[in-house]
C-alpha cells in the first residue's frame, strides 16, 4: 500500500487510516507535521480504491493489510471508516498494536437494514455524480479557507468536470463490510489502550476508553488539528512503549 509519512524515520510508529472520502490520503497534512514535531513518525496510509471483490473491503481483511507494512509493534490511528478497521485490528491482532487511537469512529455499528449491495453501490455512484464541479475555480471556491493541496489532492477532472478521484463502488463495498462486521462486537476483546476524540454531537464510548469530546464535526483532525495534535501526542507520551 501506497502511504505519506512524517517524523523521524526512528520515532514511534503511528500508522493512521482515514475516513471514507476521496481526500482522505492528506486528512492529516495539519495534524501529521504537529505531531512529527514530538518524534512521532506518521504513517499515513493511501485506501487502496482498486481490490477485486466486496469481502476485500471488510475491515478483517484491512487490518491484515495493515500488519502487512511490517512495522512489528504501532501505534493504529483511525478516523470514522478508520476507527472500524481500527478496533478490529486491534481486537484480532493486540501483540502488534501497542495502542489504538479514533477520531469519532469505532464505537457504533451500521445498520443498512435491508438495503442490498447493488442498491448501495448505485446510491454512492449518484453521490459521486452529484459531487462534480465544472472547473477549477468553482472548486477551489468550495473549498474556501481549507487546506487546497489536502482537498486537490482528492479531484480529478474527468470529462470536463473536476470530481473525487476515488471509486464509488470501493466506497460502497467499504461501507458494506463495516456493517458485516459490527464494530461492537470487537469491544470486550480490546486489550490495548484506547483514546477516543469524539466529535461535539457524537453519542458514543468504548469501555475503558480515555475519552474526549472536541469542539468540531466528524473529522477532528481537520476542524480542531491543534488541539487533536495536543491531545494524540499527550496521550503517547505517557503510553508506555512494549
Amino acid at each position: 500500500m501506497k502511504v505519506r509519512e512524517w517524523g523521524p524515520a526512528d520515532g514511534r510508529p503511528l500508522l493512521f487510516w482515514p475516513g471514507l472520502n476521496p481526500w482522505g490520503e492528506l486528512q492529516l497534512v495539519d495534524v501529521g507535521p504537529r505531531l512529527a514535531e514530538n518524534g512521532i513518525h506518521v504513517v499515513s496510509i493511501v485506501p487502496p480504491w482498486d481490490l477485486p471483490a466486496p469481502d476485500d473491503y471488510l475491515p478483517s481483511r484491512l487490518a491484515q493489510r495493515v500488519l502487512d507494512l511490517g512495522y512489528e509493534r504501532f501505534v493504529f490511528m483511525g478516523h470514522s471508516w478508520g476507527a472500524s478497521i481500527g478496533v478490529q485490528l486491534a481486537a484480532d491482532h493486540p501483540e502488534r498494536v501497542e495502542g489504538l487511537v479514533l477520531l469519532d469512529g469505532g464505537y457504533s455499528d451500521v445498520d443498512l437494514g435491508d438495503v442490498t449491495l447493488e442498491q448501495l453501490v448505485a446510491h454512492f455512484e449518484a453521490e459521486q455524480a452529484n459531487t462534480a464541479y465544472d472547473s477549477w475555480d468553482d472548486f477551489r471556491a468550495w473549498v474556501g479557507d481549507r487546506s487546497w493541496d489536502h482537498y486537490r489532492a482528492g479531484m480529478l477532472e474527468r470529462d470536463g468536470k473536476i470530481v473525487p478521484s476515488s471509486s464509488a463502488r470501493a466506497a460502497a463495498w467499504a461501507i458494506w463490510g463495516v456493517a458485516r462486521e459490527k464494530q461492537t462486537a470487537t469491544h470486550d476483546r480490546l486489550r490495548v489502550p484506547v483514546l477516543l476524540l469524539l466529535a461535539r454531537d457524537a453519542d458514543g464510548t468504548i469501555p475503558n476508553a480515555d475519552v474526549h469530546r472536541l469542539d468540531s464535526g466528524h473529522d477532528p483532525a481537520e476542524d480542531q488539528p491543534e488541539e487533536t495534535a495536543r491531545l494524540v501526542a499527550d496521550w503517547l507520551a505517557r503510553l508506555p512503549r512494549t
